[in-house]
Formats: structure tokens, C-alpha cells, sequence
């Protein structure tokens, strides 16, 4: 009976703190990936641009190459995705949300696609991407022979 009554101090201070077990951290201080999907993304501004669906990670070398950004739409009707480099993202201090550096107006200038029709992020389509965000082109994405 004494570990239920654990665990309900143990959930009660999860559910006050605001630390979820989404939330989470190892002692490193890792993300996981699971924090950061659903994750608010706002401009520099402060405003809203939309939240994190998915992650893009590169087969090559582990790591983050996108993160899928969900904008625009209502109720999921009408959304664009965009694939942003993760280079182009930083965490807030807080990290509560993650923070790009463009505008509403720059991100429907953006390349996107449809959510039911991913593209290949290797070649034309990974230069245009990172170029639009302003981060250089990653190793493993330039020696990408062309399909």
C-alpha cells in the first residue's frame, strides 16, 4: 500500500510541475524525440508557426536532418508541411518551444508539400530546402549522387 501512495506524490508532482513524462530528459540532457514532436514552433517575433509532426533523420549518420513543420490549415484540413533543416531550429530556454527564423509571410514563400505526398529530400530538393533557410548543405546531402 505504501508504493501507491509513492506513485500518487510521484504523479501529483509531475501533473503541478508541468513536466510531463513527454518531457522527460536523461541526465545528459538528450531530447527525445517524442518531446519535440507536437512541439510549438514560433517565428523570432514571438508568433506561432505551427508544430513539429515528424522528425527526418538521415540513415547515414543517425542524426536530425528535418524536422517537419505543420502550418496553416484548420483542423488539419488544408495543412502544408515543410521539411526545415535542424541546423535552422533552436530550442527555446525553456524549452518549451522551438524557435525559426522567419516570418508568417517568409514561411508561405517556403517550399512545402502536401502531407500525403512526401518528397525525396535528397538532391534538387534538399539544396532548395536549405538553401531557403540559409543553412549550408550538410556532407552527407552534397555527395548524394543524383536519382
Amino acid at each position: 500500500m505504501r508504493h501507491v501512495g509513492i506513485a500518487i506524490v510521484v504523479f501529483a508532482f509531475l501533473m503541478t510541475s508541468g513536466l510531463g513524462a513527454s518531457e522527460a530528459r536523461d541526465k545528459s540532457g538528450t531530447l527525445k524525440a517524442s518531446s519535440l514532436i507536437g512541439k510549438k514552433v514560433q517565428g523570432t517575433d514571438g508568433k506561432k508557426l505551427g508544430d513539429i509532426k515528424d522528425l527526418v533523420i538521415d540513415p547515414e549518420n543517425g542524426g536530425i536532418q528535418y524536422a517537419v513543420l505543420d502550418f496553416g490549415g484548420f483542423l488539419g484540413v488544408g495543412d502544408k508541411y515543410f521539411a526545415v533543416p535542424w541546423e535552422a531550429l533552436q530550442l527555446t530556454d525553456d524549452q518549451k518551444a522551438v524557435v525559426l527564423d522567419v516570418t508568417k509571410r517568409d514561411l508561405k514563400q517556403a517550399p512545402g508539400f502536401d502531407k500525403n505526398n512526401w518528397p525525396d529530400f535528397s538532391g534538387e530538393t534538399a539544396f532548395v530546402i536549405y538553401e531557403f533557410y540559409g543553412v549550408p548543405l550538410p556532407d552527407s546531402l552534397e555527395k548524394q549522387p543524383a536519382r
